[in-house]
């Protein structure tokens, strides 16, 4: 099966996590796509995010409105530093029936070659770009030509408008009060206010 792996903090999951998610599914040939919590991060302090049980819950109840949409608890099991090249070795050894797909936000792109061995994440998975923020589609591939001369690379630009949300506008309203149901996948909201997360 061709599978899509759409990593992150998830701290927590909004629609503009799905709405990428969807845009890929409906653009190329995915069977699945599977959201990848992160567990110990190498670029953010765990000290100040969500328990990785709580993360992950919050995708399981977003992944519900989805056939095709699945939770992978890989990397929050892991004792490793989550860093992508990694998970990607990990995904192909214990499914080398599938074929993978990692997608990514264009800002991810912009800066893809200082990652931890981009280069093995290329050999692994064919890379899908979201396009994202101050980086259109003309800016991205003139990326993907940069990066393909560096390793080789299949690098494809999902075709999705911008969702315009953030998880650090999300906790802030949140934390103000003024969160809103449709900034969420339908029941992510009734757990946080449920758990009294992102609160005072």
């Amino acid at each position: 099966m061709n599978i899509g792996i759409l990593g992150g903090s998830f701290d927590p999951i909004h629609n503009g996590h799905l709405h990428m998610a969807v845009c890929a599914h409906q653009a190329f040939p995915l069977d699945q796509v599977w959201l990848m919590p992160a567990g110990h991060s190498p670029n953010k302090d765990e000290t100040v995010m969500t328990p990785a049980a709580e993360r992950f819950r919050m995708c399981e109840i977003a992944a519900q409105s989805y056939d095709w949409l699945y939770v992978s608890s890989l990397e929050i099991n892991s004792k490793e530093r989550s860093y992508t090249f990694r998970t990607m070795q990990k995904l192909t050894a214990d499914y080398p029936m599938h074929r993978f797909f990692f997608l990514m936000g264009g800002d991810s792109l912009d800066y893809f070659e200082k990652w931890s061995h981009p280069d093995i994440i290329a050999r692994l998975s064919t890379i899908l770009v979201i396009p994202r923020d101050q980086f259109d589609t003309s800016q991205l591939k003139e990326k993907i030509q940069v990066l393909q001369r560096h390793f080789d690379c299949d690098i494809r630009i999902v075709p999705c408008a911008e969702y315009p949300i953030s998880s650090t506008e999300i906790r802030k309203r949140l934390y103000e009060g003024q969160s809103h149901e449709e900034d969420f996948p339908p029941g992510v909201l009734a757990y946080i206010r449920k758990n009294q997360m992102y609160c005072r």
